[in-house]
């Protein structure tokens, strides 16, 4: 397909203890021209990841979250593999408790055909479109901060950056992150001193705690400036001086043990991970409206809060649209119709898998203020 190429997308899984959860958005690893390429890298580094983690502790706790299968036919399909699996529950911690027993002697066959049951625990994906060309984007790094509970701790973890500027050549890149830096510490700098490395490198979200605790880069924010390689799509030279625009998935932060996730604050009021530029800010919109579409394909709205706190419409209205699709036995005028995050997040997981995809639609729809991507605008240089 002439003028098209084909890349390999990590899918934006992160850890949660023990599991992991799957937000919105996937990283562009690698380009192809060819889809077979692609695809066979797909395979590989999708086994790579299925020979290390337990399915079932991917997604949720509920068994919808890893196949579209109800719990009595992936109990068949199973014994029809030659497997023992529990009993057809829809708890996924028995599931999980099973796949570490038995994993280690499952044969090759039996583990392709599970994988092939779990439909909605998937790693990778192949994403076709016009090819962009590569630049590198300087960005100041910010890391997770709590402004109320303790507005001078920094938190360890990266939650990307703040566009500084695109540049084509690494040389330019790496001037802009010591200049930056110079910039940042010059009353602390002795003679001597030198700077870190600019380019950061790929971190494996599956790499597990252990690794994540060596990595220096979690350890604070150590770091003044960085740049990443990045894509932007357009027509023709950029010439120095122009406006870019780019497109930022937010970070989301993990905020308890029951897997709910919140808006992270950090200093920068545009700050996360650049996902691709444009030379319009139209052209970035328009991809930000296709990432939003997505994004609301999701498994729970609700693990990024009550609906009220990202709709239009009050709580006791948002209770009357949903009491329609499910019942609702936690919440009432009583209680102004609100709830605790964990109430409203067992009513979806009850609920689902009785819904049709308009009731599914309709619930996302009640989160019309809802934002996973934003735009920045940026100067281009040589």
């Amino acid at each position: 397909m002439a003028g098209v190429v084909f890349t390999l997308e990590r899918l934006n899984w992160r850890s949660a203890g023990r599991e992991w959860l799957c937000l919105p958005g996937a990283d562009r690893l690698e380009s192809f021209a060819d889809r077979a390429d692609a695809e066979t890298m797909l395979r590989d580094r999708e086994w790579e990841l299925r020979r290390r983690i337990n399915p079932f502790r991917c997604g949720g706790p509920f068994l919808h979250y890893q196949t579209t299968f109800d719990a009595a036919r992936l109990h068949d399909w199973f014994l029809d593999a030659g497997l023992d699996p529990p009993g057809p529950t829809a708890d996924s911690q028995a599931w999980a408790a099973v796949w570490d027993r038995d994993y280690p002697a499952m044969t090759h066959a039996q583990s392709a055909v599970a994988w092939e049951a779990l439909d909605r625990v998937r790693f990778f994906r192949i994403g076709a479109g016009p090819p962009g060309d590569s630049f590198h984007l300087v960005v100041r790094p910010h890391f997770e901060q709590d402004p109320i509970v303790d507005p001078y701790r920094w938190q360890e973890r990266p939650v990307g950056g703040t566009p500084y500027m695109l540049v084509r050549h690494r040389s330019t890149a790496d001037d802009l992150c010591h200049q930056l830096f110079v910039d940042s510490i010059r009353a602390y700098l002795r003679p001597g001193d030198t700077a870190p490395a600019w380019e950061q490198p790929e971190r494996d979200p599956f790499a597990g705690e252990e690794a994540v605790a060596a990595d220096p880069y979690v350890r604070g924010p150590t770091y003044y400036a960085e740049h990443r390689p990045l894509e932007l799509f357009g027509n023709g030279r950029p010439t120095p001086g122009q406006t870019k625009y780019v497109v930022l998935r937010r970070h989301w932060r993990l905020v308890s043990s029951d897997d709910f996730w919140r808006w992270c604050l950090t200093e920068a009021k545009s700050c996360g991970h650049a996902v691709a530029a444009f030379d319009t800010l139209a052209a970035a919109d328009a991809f930000i409206a296709e990432l939003e579409v997505e994004a609301r394909t999701g498994p729970s709205p609700f693990r990024f809060g009550p609906p009220h706190e990202w709709g239009i419409l009050d709580a006791g209205r948002i209770w009357g649209v949903l009491s329609e699709m499910f019942p609702i036995n936690f919440a009432s005028q009583w209680t102004d119709y609100t709830a605790t995050d964990q109430l409203w997040n067992r009513w979806w997981d009850d609920a689902v898998t009785t819904m049709s995809a308009d009731d599914i639609a309709l619930t996302w729809s009640l989160y019309d203020r809802l934002r996973f991507y934003e735009v920045v605008a940026v100067e281009y240089r040589d």
